[in-house]
């Protein structure tokens, strides 16, 4: 499909009207969210006023990666920043059993969790596939190996529902470098489409895929592309396509005049759009600092200026981003050497105080925000301008 350049074209904002100060703290501070002994937080999702958070529990990965015989997948309804329930799982078949919920969707009264584990003399992840509701709890459903394994597998970012029907979007390997891929579902059977060039690795590039996120009927994944012909460049990118396509590569306004970092990478890490309208968020590192932008995913996809935040990557790391939105307001974990949160407020990118290690994970349920620092899930008051 087509792939499209805005560069230097676009102002750059950096560090535009950011507070300068140190951080702003809210009204309160962060707090840990109390769960069971041994429960390890990996994924969040808002299901109406609550929030669904999973993960396992148990000793975990020993040292040679494989997973201990006493894990399980765990999942939660928080409200009020206290566990209200836990959801009654139903694995069927052993890697489920021993699977952490890496990933949750939420949509209307149905939920989709994916699970990982990991075994095997090579350390593989073994994916499994979950759905129900949290009033019933969830069943795996187990697929036929090569569905989502095989030597050729790679992550799966998350589930979206489209006109009432799951989709699942993840990567393969071919010959020529990662492809993005969707999955659909018929009854309990998941089956992979054909790729399309848009989210296909070539001779010229190599494309990445890091999350996930949907506008109505639209697919939106972050990434990033690395030229493979005059020298290797990397530059951040979305993609965005329907289920049944077309699909578009949006590659993201890069600062020009931002020194490269030596081994740093340039790609964006998370998106968070609005619930109404055609907006979207886009978070990720480049060069060596946490960049932001805006995008408008309408019939061509067009992104804003980049807004470079302040931060210093942390070292012997790839720091991650992480968005999501707080009353239309971009929310901004840059995970730098000295973490920050930024809102994006209009007459400033305000530094707020963040949870005391990294952030994988975020989202806003009512007027509380939450987040999974490290494997522990922590909450504060939802952010506002």
């Amino acid at each position: 499909m087509r792939s499209r350049v805005f560069a230097a074209a676009v102002a750059l904002a950096v560090l535009a009207g950011c507070s300068t100060g140190g951080p702003e703290p809210g009204a309160r501070g962060w707090d840990r969210v109390t769960l069971p002994d041994g429960v390890r937080i990996a994924s969040l999702a808002a299901d109406a006023d609550t929030l669904l958070a999973g993960g396992s529990v148990g000793s975990g990965a020993d040292g040679s990666g494989q997973t201990s015989a006493d894990t399980a997948p765990r999942l939660f309804v928080i409200e009020a920043g206290g566990v209200s329930a836990e959801v009654p799982l139903t694995p069927a078949d052993p890697n489920a059993a021993t699977a952490s919920l890496v990933a949750l969707t939420a949509s209307g009264r149905r939920v989709y969790a994916i699970g990982k584990m990991v075994a095997g003399a090579h350390s593989n992840p073994r994916l499994t596939v979950w759905d129900g509701s949290a009033a019933e709890g969830l069943t795996s459903r187990p697929q036929e190996f090569f569905t989502f394994g095989g030597h050729d597998a790679g992550p799966l970012l998350g589930t979206v529902v489209v006109d009432r029907a799951p989709v699942i979007f993840g990567s393969r390997t071919s010959t020529t470098g990662t492809v993005g891929l969707l999955w659909t579902r018929k009854r309990e059977t998941w089956t992979p489409q054909d790729p399309v060039p848009a989210l296909t690795s070539s001779a010229d590039r190599e494309l990445g895929f890091t999350a996930l996120a949907q506008l109505g009927g639209r697919l939106v994944v972050a990434g990033d592309e690395v030229g493979l012909q005059g020298g290797l460049t990397q530059l951040p990118a979305i993609f965005v396509g329907a289920v049944r396509g077309p699909w578009d590569e949006v590659l993201l306004p890069v600062p020009g005049d931002l020194a490269a970092v030596a081994g740093q990478l340039s790609r964006a890490t998370s998106i968070s759009c609005l619930g109404t309208g055609s907006s979207c968020w886009v978070a990720g590192w480049v060069r060596g600092h946490p960049v932001v932008w805006p995008v408008t995913i309408g019939d061509d996809p067009a992104p804003g200026a980049p807004i470079v935040l302040a931060g210093e990557p942390a070292a012997d790391a790839d720091p991650v981003a992480v968005a999501t939105t707080s009353s239309g307001r971009a929310v901004v974990f840059t995970n730098a050497a000295t973490p920050s949160l930024y809102l994006g407020c209009p007459d400033a990118w305000r530094n707020l105080g963040t949870p005391p290690a990294a952030v994988s994970a975020a989202v806003v349920v009512g007027h509380d925000l939450y987040a999974v620092a490290g494997d522990t899930l922590w909450h504060t008051d939802a952010p506002t301008c």
